[in-house]
């Protein structure tokens, strides 16, 4: 279980890099295309992340663990390093998300039958 916790970790931080480094990229001109080079090749690492823990987990539950989980802490992410603001309908939103997480952990069967 621990294998998986550090790849579901690390596809995250991936993820977020890959998001972070999109914005980044699209406040400047000069910044778009090493922006896109840099935050494909990180986003499409952890693609590869994403098919061990596929493998590894029932894959309703990895999909919503790895990619709700990279869709929250990448809004996070943004609004602190970029001091974006969410209204409270986001807010909402995203605690939504990780409560459909948890639902996901909590159901059921979580490891993959292998």
């Amino acid at each position: 279980m621990s294998e998986i916790i550090i790849y579901i970790g690390t596809f995250w931080i991936m993820q977020i890099g890959a998001v972070v480094i999109f914005k980044f990229g699209g406040t400047a001109d000069h910044r778009w295309i090493p922006s896109f080079i840099f935050g494909n090749v990180v986003g499409i690492t952890s693609t590869w992340i994403w098919m061990i823990i596929l493998k590894k987990m029932n894959p309703n539950v990895a999909s919503g663990i790895s990619v709700g989980g990279a869709f929250f802490l990448s809004q996070v992410a943004l609004a602190l390093i970029f001091h974006s603001r969410l209204s409270p309908l986001q807010v909402l939103g995203i605690a939504a998300i990780i409560a459909g997480m948890l639902c996901l952990c909590l159901g059921g069967e979580t490891l993959a039958d292998a």
